[in-house]
């Protein structure tokens, strides 16, 4: 219970953020404002009777004050119990402080209204609450109801899967012991689907299947599409190549590895008798990003996507979303605290497969494996309604021997205007494909294919580069034993015996 002495340390430093004052209940409607806004944000103390000098007055409180406080505090939605304490001053009878106490309850019951409109708090001040952070907190009070990914979508039928995609992802998880071997009897796409968290008991087909494993997702999400491009130079004038993805996730991420892969240059160092080849920005980093855009995506408005966009100078990666109310990037770095996807059912998803790693590692395996390689710590900035990660390479893209050093206070689009001398001639484009085939003309292991490339995922490698070619363009040195731990691949009119 709260008394004058405790009023009177409360008010010393007069109104802050979790404290809001008023004279008399004649401004009961912009306190309960305020008391909404406390709900929402870090919770608070409001009271009636504060003079504006910061003077206990007091106010006259009788049976109907009484009445139209309650009635105020039920306007308020959901609905609270709170408790209203009267504080008689001692020098004046019959004269009250009104204090009620509002407890923030880290929005799990939240957004709070007050006649039908929420509010929260700007440092000291009472503010609407953007639609945005409205439907944030939607979801964050209940993740299954307000959920874009796990809402059952009756124009989805098997027929819009991949079914194809479907059974290897399966076979994928099983391999990466994800899933259970028991679920290799699985042979209807429904139960497959219900076993991924992607379709309900019911039958009913979840928004995640679609954009997961559909054959055209665009038909029915037109916000399933990424959107890539590498410009020359340091701003966004000319294009060197660019397009744009509508597949269904996984295409999309190995449309983005392509990408990268085709644009980002290696280089190479003799460590004992290997060569070592490495990517201007590192493989891993490349990955985790490339997931965490996929899986962390904001799917609510149709007209923003993810992008990616190479420069000269820098990698960056563009998605629309935001970070979970009240924490920033660096939360999450070093295993800080625990995953929170934004999309946990697509993320489940991508780890059951063995496409993500471990969960809620992402960013700090991003600075790290930037660290190890000596590249500039990387920028993540959070400008609505995107998050932006800025990759600073340590070489220019157009010339591989001149160092780079970012702006101080960088942005996505740099103040500096390249003039015509920083327009480089546009090179051949090489495809990843048609590195490997030349790679090939000697014999390579699948591992080697891989280092050639840049890239530590040997199994990502061999299904995207090796087997789709093996007959065509590619063939087994020893054909008569596939999986011989000996095994290499040469393009098949190469004249090496």
């Amino acid at each position: 219970m709260i008394t004058i002495d405790n009023i009177k340390k409360l008010i010393a430093k007069d109104e802050t953020r979790t404290l809001e004052l008023k004279k008399t209940t004649g401004e009961l409607y912009k306190g309960m404002e305020t008391a909404c806004a406390f709900l929402n944000s870090d919770g608070g103390w409001l009271m009636f009777g504060i003079a504006p000098s910061l003077k206990i007055v007091g106010q006259n409180v009788t049976d109907n004050t009484r009445q139209e406080v309650a009635n105020a505090l039920r306007k308020i939605e959901p609905a609270i119990d709170v408790e209203v304490e009267y504080v008689e001053l001692p020098e004046k009878p019959d004269y009250y402080v009104i204090a009620i106490y509002f407890d923030s309850n880290n929005f799990k019951n939240g957004p709070y209204s007050f006649d039908g409109r929420a509010f929260y708090k700007v440092e000291s001040t009472t503010a609407l609450m953007p639609r945005q952070m409205y439907e944030e907190r939607l979801k964050l009070s209940n993740p299954q109801r307000f959920s874009w990914e796990n809402t059952p979508n009756s124009e989805i039928t098997v027929d819009d899967i991949d079914t194809e995609l479907l059974y290897q992802t399966l076979h994928d998880g099983i391999g990466s012991r994800r899933i259970h071997a028991s679920a290799m009897t699985l042979q209807e796409p429904a139960k497959i689907m219900l076993k991924l968290g992607v379709a309900r008991k019911d039958g009913m087909i979840l928004n995640a299947a679609n954009v997961l494993f559909g054959k055209e997702p665009t038909l029915l999400h037109s916000q399933c599409k990424i959107r890539l491009a590498r410009f020359e130079g340091t701003d966004k004038r000319v294009f060197r190549d660019q397009t744009v993805c509508e597949g269904n996730l996984f295409e999309q991420y190995d449309a983005v590895m392509d990408f990268c892969l085709k644009h980002l240059n290696l280089s190479g160092r003799m460590d004992s008798k290997y060569r070592q080849d490495t990517l201007t920005v590192p493989y891993e980093a490349i990955k985790e990003a490339t997931i965490n855009m996929l899986c962390h995506r904001s799917w609510n408005a149709e007209n923003t996507t993810p992008s990616l966009a190479i420069y000269d100078d820098r990698i960056v990666f563009q998605n629309p979303g935001a970070f979970p109310l009240g924490m920033t990037w660096q939360d999450f770095v070093d295993d800080q605290i625990g995953s929170l996807p934004a999309n946990p059912t697509i993320a489940n998803v991508f780890y059951r497969r063995g496409t993500m790693e471990a969960w809620g590692r992402g960013i700090g395996l991003i600075m790290g494996s930037c660290r190890e390689q000596g590249l500039p710590v990387p920028e993540i900035k959070a400008v609505a309604p995107f998050v932006n990660l800025i990759i600073w390479f340590k070489q220019s893209l157009a010339d591989g021997t001149k160092e780079l050093t970012p702006p101080a206070d960088s942005t996505d689009t740099p103040s500096h205007t390249p003039s015509l001398n920083d327009i480089h001639p546009q090179p051949r484009l090489v495809s990843p494909q048609d590195k490997v085939f030349e790679f090939c003309a000697t014999p390579r292991s699948v591992s080697e294919i891989a280092n050639m490339l840049g890239v530590n995922d040997k199994k990502w490698v061999r299904k995207k580069y090796v087997t789709p070619f093996i007959g065509t363009k590619l063939q087994m040195t020893i054909p008569d034993k596939p999986n011989s731990q000996n095994q290499k691949y040469r393009t098949i009119d190469s004249t090496v015996s």
